[in-house]
């Protein structure tokens, strides 16, 4: 974080306008950056409102003129239908702002610039003939569909205080998880259909909105953050006991962000559990070192570690066996998306917990085998994930959908 900004918390992301009369007009600048950069946005002689008509740009508004998936230059567009500019017209002559919410993450990686991608939205506006607020997303935060950073800087921000009127009010994306028909192919995500969700908006494909067509069939995400129970018990089976021996070693089993480390921290280190964590000390063998002189101390240890494999467990086991020690093996019952929705939440709500990439959950998933009691297990324990929210907030930005795919 660059000196003197100020770190963002779950609150600022859900703070309220200050009250404004619609049709404000705003100031006349054209394009700004947020505080952070991962957010630009353009606005010229916007009118405020309380009724709003969002939309995707990429897929939605225009295609590549060139025919490919991707643009091969700045100029390769050309609006998606011809209905299209009669129909904002529409909108915008009943009283709607018009607004653009779009993710270019490629101006982060460096595939895109800034002014390039400024130049092409100007073009596409007065291509379009209507008054058009846009914000585009730069990176992977939480500025990117379908988290609702772009939405809430546009409510708190850039709408001069005019509360928006969600059933007066749409959305409409090409990202809608609509499943592969005939040569077309599967959408590539669910991002849009799932920010118009987490916002509260009326949500419809182009199809849908500009050329009328009926209600098209669509997949939700296999994971549901508002599906999580907080209520479930946290073993199984419920007679489960920590410590269960008198001295014993416990494996901990899951993807990275299942829960592993808090669950070693609130249920284990208070009781006076050894935590042994490869992050933290380095290797496999500082480990083994570590959970060998705890033993010889008399204390109980816990391996907080993935511990996806048979070899990976294999070594701690004999490790435990040598001292003496029974080893029981603590499954995370945490999906691969649930474990992705977490890491995302982590870093959505500052917490200090470094970025995990996808190829590390496939690597975890690729190497799991499911933990027996062959293995050397005394027993086996399955951990349910009970989520712990700080405030309301924190249990908001929770239950959104924070995975595009």
């Amino acid at each position: 974080m660059p000196r003197g900004q100020k770190k963002r918390s779950i609150d600022d992301y859900f703070s309220n306008p200050k009250k404004a009369k619609a049709g404000e007009t705003s100031a006349t600048g054209g394009w700004e950056k947020s505080t952070n950069g991962d957010l630009l946005v353009y606005q010229k002689n916007m009118s405020s409102s309380e009724k709003i008509a969002g939309y995707d740009m990429d897929g939605t508004l225009i295609a590549t003129q060139s025919g490919k998936v991707f643009a091969t230059s700045y100029d390769d567009w050309k609006i998606l239908y011809s209905e299209v500019p009669g129909k904002l017209k529409k909108l915008h002559d009943s009283g709607y702002k018009i607004v653009i919410f779009t993710n270019q993450a490629g101006i982060g990686t460096g595939k895109h610039t800034v002014e390039g991608i400024q130049k092409k939205i100007e073009s596409i506006i007065q291509k379009l003939g209507v008054p058009i607020q846009v914000f585009v997303s730069t990176g992977k935060g939480e500025y990117r569909k379908p988290a609702i950073g772009m939405w809430n800087f546009f409510l708190n921000e850039a709408n001069g205080g005019v509360e928006v009127d969600l059933d007066k009010s749409i959305y409409v994306g090409d990202a809608a998880g609509r499943p592969a028909e005939g040569k077309k192919k599967k959408d590539f995500s669910f991002s849009d259909r799932l920010f118009a969700l987490n916002v509260g908006l009326k949500f419809y494909t182009p199809e849908e909105h500009f050329l009328d067509v009926k209600t098209q069939a669509f997949n939700m995400p296999d994971f549901d953050p508002r599906e999580v129970d907080a209520s479930l018990p946290l073993y199984d089976p419920l007679t489960t006991k920590v410590p269960g021996h008198k001295l014993e070693v416990i494996i901990l089993v899951g993807f990275p962000g299942s829960g592993k480390s808090f669950f070693c921290s609130t249920h284990l280190v208070p009781l006076g559990y050894v935590s042994a964590n490869r992050d933290t000390i380095g290797s496999w063998q500082k480990c083994i070192s570590l959970m060998e002189k705890s033993l010889k101390d008399g204390k109980h240890v816990v391996i907080d570690n993935t511990n996806p494999d048979l070899d990976s467990r294999k070594r701690y086991i004999e490790a435990a066996k040598k001292c003496g020690v029974p080893v029981r093996c603590f499954i995370f019952a945490t999906s691969k998306d649930h474990s992705r929705h977490n890491n995302k939440f982590r870093e959505f709500s500052g917490e200090d917990h470094s970025k995990v990439s996808d190829m590390v959950f496939n690597m975890y998933k690729s190497k799991y085998v499911e933990p027996t009691l062959k293995e050397g297990f005394h027993d086996i324990v399955k951990v349910n994930f009970i989520p712990h929210f700080k405030n309301k907030s924190e249990e908001k930005l929770y239950r959104m959908f924070l995975l595009e795919k």
